[in-house]
């Protein structure tokens, strides 16, 4: 039998996690706020944490100012996805207490999905300037 052609295996040595430049970890925090956006506008509410959850898992290990920026943008979407549950809920109740009057409180609905593509917006334009950005009034579950 003959030798093979090819270089014997060699053991797997993971490599280590390529730095960013200053430019593009301010871009991938932007694109992690703008994901939840464009997820939101093509698909339903419920999967928008998609958008900023593959930003997070990408580049988490890599850039901590990236992985900041992705996870509370990422704790934002879940937490809008748990306020959005809660209040159609809520209207659900009141429409069926009220015999079917109360059903025009289903446009508040609108209402934490609308805060939350302002807050996306401001964080997104702090991210791109370097800056930090908390979201008010979410769970802080990813870190």
């Amino acid at each position: 039998m003959s030798e093979s052609p090819y270089p014997p295996p060699q053991p797997h040595q993971p490599y280590p996690p390529a730095t960013m430049s200053p430019s593009d970890e301010r871009m991938w925090g932007m694109f992690g706020h703008l994901s939840a956006i464009a997820a939101a506008l093509f698909t339903v509410v419920t999967l928008s944490f998609l958008g900023p959850l593959v930003v997070f898992l990408v580049f988490k290990d890599r850039s901590a100012f990236v992985r900041g920026h992705s996870a509370e943008a990422l704790n934002m979407t879940i937490s809008l996805v748990v306020y959005e549950v809660v209040l159609a809920v809520v209207c659900t109740i009141v429409s069926v207490v009220t015999l079917g009057f109360g059903a025009g409180v289903f446009v508040l609905l609108a209402v934490p999905g609308l805060v939350a593509l302002v807050f996306a917006v401001l964080a997104a334009v702090a991210a791109n300037r370097g800056q930090v950005y908390r979201y008010p009034l979410i769970f802080r579950l990813v870190r």
